[in-house]
């Protein structure tokens, strides 16, 4: 048995001492009057490393974080003293420079993410596919050191009917001086089977959502849970990937569990960065709190004791938001050393530029900053072309010295990079993919041009072939132009194209590269690589890696994207799709 399954038996067996087991007898007789009073859950996701309001990447304080919500969550819980429950629907331990610097855990040493959590007193955590990145034995480090449960209804070991790690937990509140007993569950996108493949092949398989959840539900409530809540890490419906042509099930699949499974009472989600507010879908009340430690997720349910059973009278969601330069002093004080620790690393000065460097345009037309990333990628893989993207329209590298927050900033995933063999077919296939970024604009008239159901992290740029867009032609026939050293492409050409995994495997919709030969696979992260290459050089000049190669026509449309796409600095933007996403280290 792992160790982080030995340990989270043990933490259940404790958290249920006297309450595990069969249907509960509760030797007090009942009141002659019912007991009503009011349970409070509470709910984080995608914190994604976010435990202080500070952003390592500009170096300036912030208005998210855990650190931030500390203050909300003090209040809610003074306002019901014994009747809250707190979960995270998860992705906690990669996704920003404090995760990062703390990737390779010492024996004994704790997660700082898992301490804050143990600090704010969390009853439970779901397992989010970002849990993976940095592979299984990270993941049963860090819960280790938590005072709380991980937990995934749908990840079980290789092969069998055993789940990996804890399906559920039952905690126990008091209500009107009488016990309610919580059953809290969570879930894990099947999709990690695709972006951490590597990590986990052979060792876990990642089922399907609602049939895994199905009888995890039952056996809370046969062991007398009151109340059901599920942490998931999972959206409403809809997945990145093609389930289709890949065999993996959907990695949304909230809506699912609560048309089709009887039992649940309400679903805080997460995986896609988004938030929704006090939702009611067949009964069940369904929310999602902002990633990066934006927003608090609050369900009240307001309890009626009749004598026999407990039952939900009403309930209601709200969203709950720090005030401005709101945190916790504990929290701050007991993170310090790491915060230190992060910020030294991310202050390291590795060149110098000398321009600035942005990637406000890099989705309307060819940047520098795309071609930095594509230049490293065909260097070190040898490949004849190389795909990139644009995750954030915010980076920058500036004019002057360049630390590693730069470099992170620009690559905030920890993807790692591969080559594989691909046709002149599967490459037109590839670029029309990611040219559905934008609407089609007939004649030049039409409204919105950027597509609002297609995550900009899904528009690729590929260096070595020089190729035109024309937005006025419909999808999937946008590609007018497609040429490699002045001669057309081909659908029988054939190519090796440095690319990151999340990519080569499929995700975000680009079925066509799904089980293309990988032909370098170094498991080197990319951002790793950019790195290494700055130092190399000393000195950036765009004129050293710029060659324009692709466009958009008309240019009016190129200049009317671009307007559309101004950037914007809220926290928790677009850093993730539905499994994040390009999400980091696969997305």
């Amino acid at each position: 048995m792992p160790a982080l399954r030995r340990w989270t038996a043990a933490l259940a067996l404790a958290a249920l001492a006297g309450c595990a087991g069969a249907p509960r007898t509760d030797p007090t007789p009942a009141p002659a009057v019912a007991t009503e009073g009011r349970l409070v859950l509470m709910g984080t996701t995608d914190l994604h490393g976010w435990v202080l309001p500070y952003d390592y990447y500009t170096g300036q304080r912030t208005d998210n974080g855990l650190a931030a919500l500390v203050p909300l969550i003090d209040s809610v819980r003074a306002a019901h003293p014994q009747r809250t429950v707190l979960v995270e629907s998860g992705d906690l331990l990669q996704g920003n420079a404090m995760d990062f610097v703390h990737r390779e855990l010492l024996a004994r040493e704790q997660h700082p993410l898992v301490h804050a959590m143990n600090l704010v007193g969390y009853d439970a955590a779901a397992i989010g596919n970002h849990e993976f990145n940095y592979g299984i034995q990270h993941l049963e480090q860090a819960a280790a050191g938590a005072n709380f449960p991980f937990l995934s209804a749908n990840i079980f070991d290789a092969g069998t009917t055993d789940h990996a790690y804890p399906a559920y937990t039952l905690v126990e509140r008091t209500v009107g001086g009488r016990k309610v007993r919580i059953g809290i569950t969570s879930v894990t996108p099947p999709g990690v089977l695709i972006w951490d493949r590597d990590n986990v092949q052979g060792r876990l398989d990642f089922r399907e959502i609602v049939s895994s959840v199905r009888p995890v539900v039952a056996e809370m409530r046969a062991r007398g849970a009151d109340i059901v809540m599920v942490a998931a890490h999972s959206g409403l419906e809809g997945s990145s990937y093609d389930t289709a042509a890949t065999g993996v099930p959907t990695e949304n699949a909230s809506s699912a569990m609560a048309r089709e499974i009887p039992g649940i009472d309400v679903i805080f989600m997460g995986h896609t960065h988004r938030e929704v507010v006090d939702t009611t879908i067949n009964g069940v009340l369904v929310q999602q709190a902002k990633n990066w430690g934006t927003s608090l997720a609050v369900a009240e349910l307001d309890l009626r004791f009749d004598g026999s059973r407990w039952a939900i009278a009403s309930k209601r969601g709200r969203i709950l938001r720090p005030a401005p330069g709101s945190t916790s002093p504990r929290l701050e004080a007991e993170l310090a050393q790491a915060h230190e620790r992060t910020r030294a690393y991310v202050a390291q000065v590795i060149g110098t530029s000398e321009a600035e460097w942005t990637s406000a345009l890099s989705r309307t037309r060819d940047t520098p900053i795309l071609d930095l990333i594509n230049d490293v990628q065909t260097r070190v893989t040898g490949a004849e072309l190389s795909a990139a993207s644009a995750f954030s329209l915010t980076s920058r590298i500036p004019r002057g010295p360049v630390t590693v927050a730069d470099v992170a900033g620009l690559y905030v995933y920890d993807n790692t990079l591969k080559a594989i063999r691909i046709s002149g077919a599967q490459l037109r296939a590839y670029l029309e993919k990611s040219a559905e970024y934008y609407l089609p604009c007939p004649g030049s008239a039409c409204g919105t041009l950027t597509n609002p159901a297609v995550p900009g992290y899904n528009y690729d740029v590929v260096s070595g072939v020089d190729y035109t867009l024309d937005l006025t032609r419909p999808v999937g026939q946008r590609l007018t132009r497609l040429e490699r050293n002045g001669r057309a492409v081909t659908p029988a050409d054939s190519f090796t194209i440095a690319i990151n995994n999340y990519r080569a495997s499929g995700s975000g919709g680009f079925s066509m590269l799904l089980g293309a030969p990988v032909v370098y696979d170094r498991g080197e992260g990319i951002r790793d690589l950019l790195i290494e290459e700055i130092r190399r050089r000393g000195t950036l000049r765009p004129a050293d890696v710029f060659r324009q190669n692709w466009e958009i026509v008309p240019a009016a449309l190129a200049e009317r994207a671009a307007v559309e796409q101004r950037p914007t600095t809220a926290p928790g933007g677009e850093a993730h799709g539905g499994s994040t996403q390009q999400r980091p280290r696969n997305p």
